[in-house]
């Protein structure tokens, strides 16, 4: 196995993370990323819907406790 640093600009993280995403996951492993957090691409618009959708669900009594969800997502 090959390693290597590289500094990428913002405009194109996103992309370089997106076409990482597609390879087979035991080709490359990421050992360190700096301190600027990755986080999977979303777009605006389906962020708000999600959040719209999960906003409307608490008054219909559709939500869960926090302490479950996290319970839950760390599981």
């Amino acid at each position: 196995m090959h390693a290597i640093k590289l500094n990428i600009t913002d405009e194109i993280f996103e992309k370089f993370m997106g076409l990482i995403d597609i390879l087979p996951k035991e080709s490359i492993k990421i050992e360190e990323i700096d301190n600027i957090p990755y986080y999977p691409a979303i777009s605006f618009d389906e962020a708000q819907k999600k959040v719209k959708k999960s906003v409307a669900n608490i008054s219909n009594n559709q939500g869960i406790e926090s302490n479950e969800f996290f319970k839950k997502l760390l599981s």
